[in-house]
């Protein structure tokens, strides 16, 4: 199978751990290609899928970074080097992320392979619902030729008031982000999505995720992890989705692996 991902590409830089105001501490930092996108498409390249990613770098050593790091990881890279802005950056400390764009913000549709071709796509949300990127990630959903196409909505600031009018045919929500899209409750917030696209997953964290197809509704519990990685388990559960889905399995396997695939990310060492 073929996976594809557009949308984000950054350099994560992780600290483990967090000063106080006005403290110098040392402590651990590491620099690991990262985004959205990215995280996805190497979960999925793990999973056994010929996987893809189209985003927009810099021309600078971070970019050098992400594109090593996929190429290394045998991730097929389409990659649009920026001259002007920097590769997207995202520092976190604790449970708090400072994330600059950079180039991510001026990925375009010229920057997209035509024709966009595979078995799954999915398209972040920071491209689909941020002025700069939303007219290349429309493309790349108008364009596809593929059998999934998944949004993932991002955060619940860009979800609130989002347009869902758009081709294609599963979501991705946090339980925050559903509720700040319908105003319910992750079950019923699941079936309303539902309504809008052929499947809508909300995703628990810890507490494992909702699924809903029609008048399915789904449950699955996450395996139980020590949490040691910042970010990334939102996209690991997305790709492994996707996959399954892509290999015939029901909502409820799908929704099962995606949980296991989620978890691992969220216990996953930094660096490791």
């Amino acid at each position: 199978m073929r996976f594809v991902a557009v949308g984000d590409a950054f350099v994560d830089v992780l600290c483990d751990t967090v000063p106080q105001p006005r403290e110098r501490r040392h402590g651990k930092v590491v620099l690991r290609a990262g985004g959205s996108s990215v995280n996805a498409v190497l979960v999925a390249r793990e999973l056994g899928a010929e996987a893809q990613v189209v985003g927009r770098v810099g021309n600078d050593p971070a970019g050098d970074l992400v594109v090593s790091t996929l190429e290394r990881r045998g991730v097929e890279t389409h990659l649009f080097r920026d001259d002007e802005l920097p590769t997207g950056t995202a520092v976190a400390l604790g449970d708090a992320v400072v994330a600059d764009r950079g180039a991510n913000a001026r990925l375009s549709r010229d920057d997209l392979p035509w024709p966009l071709e595979g078995d799954a796509l999915l398209v972040s949300g920071f491209a689909l619902f941020q002025e700069g990127s939303r007219a290349a990630a429309l493309a790349a959903l108008e364009q596809f030729d593929g059998t999934w196409a998944g949004v993932d909505l991002g955060s619940p600031k860009l979800a609130r008031g989002a347009d869902l009018d758009i081709r294609a045919n599963v979501v991705f929500a946090t339980a925050a982000e559903a509720e700040a899209i319908t105003g319910l409750e992750p079950e019923a917030a699941a079936r309303e999505l539902a309504t809008h696209f052929e499947i809508a997953c909300v995703k628990l964290g810890a507490e494992g995720a909702i699924g809903a197809c029609g008048n399915q509704t789904e449950h699955a519990h996450a395996p139980r992890v020590v949490r040691t990685a910042p970010f990334g388990a939102g996209d690991a559960f997305a790709a492994a989705f996707l996959v399954a889905l892509v290999a015939g399995t029901g909502l409820d396997v799908a929704l099962e692996r995606a949980c296991a695939a989620g978890a691992a990310a969220a216990a996953a060492l930094p660096g490791g």
